[in-house]
């Protein structure tokens, strides 16, 4: 950690060696990313994927510029089974019933890690592309008079990833997101919770709110991508979020109220010169006044959820964006909205870069919304066969 002239904190993440040396390699990528304008929590994910690979080349003996496409494939493997080892080798086991096993999103995070470091060294002509290549043969058809007649050429291939299986976390129901409300003690907990249930945003979106980006009047949250003393970092698209039905309930304004005229330390705030919106209110902690950091809204979800006891597996910030989806899509679809308005409206609230994130991740929410149309569909027939009778 090292505190610049303008009092702020700025979080460099290194990696060392067993001799409590830097990696080189690593921190000259680490610097690159960083200035580059990767979050720190991005950065963080590049160093702990970046240890596992240095501890996999120093049990394999390879040096990192030796490294080849062959070896992204075992290293894969490797990191899969959880690093176990035998005699210097890597077990070969049957790793779905292996406990220490990590699931493959996360292993496909550390082949992302270790493909973007050397994607960096071969820009910087410092490694051979080709030797983190594999050449197949195209599987296209060749068309035309000359078919069958003109030879292929091999195509480069450096990709090596683990096919996911993807488990939507499912959503909460009006009542539970009431009944978490209903269990908080500050307003400001109630507030964070409500602006998560109906805004959509992102933990880092709302952790890195200012006072400045809440425009009373014109009744909309800003999303601004910048650098937090808390590193909170919107990861999204910059957008304005409407909170014109929020405040329209007596009731969030009340929360509102009470958490801005009565529980927020302004004077303090003001001392410290941070002007975030979301900030610790004990006043015997030392961390009084300062920007609530990640953890602690985590441990707010843990709390609820032991209070409350609510039937959902798991309780975390997240949930409540794939509840607002969820909820935008079935609605718009009862609406009569067709499918590709529906999705791009969700995609700009969510704030994604893709219109193929919104699709890949919510594709069940659009079937669940059509199912439910045809079954109203028939009632309402079957209804009105029955008046008719």
């Amino acid at each position: 950690m090292e505190r610049l002239s303008d009092n702020t904190v700025l979080i460099r993440w290194h990696l060392l060696s067993d001799n409590y040396q830097l990696i080189k390699p690593v921190e000259r990528f680490l610097r690159f990313k960083q200035l580059s304008g990767s979050a720190t929590g991005t950065i963080k994910i590049y160093a702990e994927k970046l240890k596992a690979f240095w501890d996999y080349l120093d049990l394999k003996g390879i040096e990192w510029t030796n490294f080849t496409v062959r070896h992204k494939a075992e290293f894969g493997y490797w990191y899969l089974t959880g690093g176990l080892v035998l005699g210097g080798k890597a077990l070969l086991l049957d790793f779905h019933n292996i406990s220490a096993r990590r699931n493959e999103k996360t292993v496909n995070l550390a082949l992302t890690a270790v493909t973007q470091f050397y994607d960096f060294y071969t820009a910087n002509d410092m490694v051979e592309d080709k030797q983190l290549r594999e050449w197949r043969m195209s599987k296209g058809e060749q068309q035309g008079d000359l078919a069958g007649y003109i030879k292929q050429s091999p195509v480069g291939c450096k990709k090596v990833r683990y096919k996911e299986s993807y488990k939507f976390p499912g959503t909460l129901t009006s009542e539970q997101i009431i009944t978490l409300i209903d269990a908080c003690c500050t307003a400001r907990d109630k507030l964070i919770l409500w602006l998560l249930a109906d805004t959509g945003m992102r933990k880092g979106e709302l952790l890195g709110l200012h006072l400045s980006d809440v425009d009373w009047n014109a009744r909309i949250v800003r999303i601004v991508r910048r650098e937090n003393p808390n590193h909170a970092y919107a990861k999204g698209r910059e957008r304005d979020l409407s909170i014109a039905r929020l405040i329209q309930d007596v009731k969030f304004c009340e929360i509102v109220s009470q958490y801005l005229d009565k529980e927020y330390p302004h004077e303090v705030v003001q001392r410290l010169g941070h002007g975030m919106m979301f900030v610790v209110l004990h006043p015997g902690s030392p961390s009084y006044g300062q920007s609530l950091e990640p953890q602690n809204l985590n441990k707010l979800m843990q709390r609820l959820k032991h209070k409350t006891d609510i039937d959902v597996e798991r309780l975390y910030p997240h949930l409540f964006r794939h509840t607002f989806a969820t909820h935008n899509i079935q609605q718009g679809r009862h609406k009569g909205k067709q499918k590709e308005e529906v999705v791009k409206t969700v995609q700009r609230q969510l704030g994604h870069k893709s219109i193929n994130t919104t699709l890949d991740t919510y594709d069940h929410s659009f079937d669940e919304a059509e199912l439910l149309e045809e079954i109203e569909r028939l009632v309402s027939i079957n209804d009105s066969s029955t008046t008719t009778d």
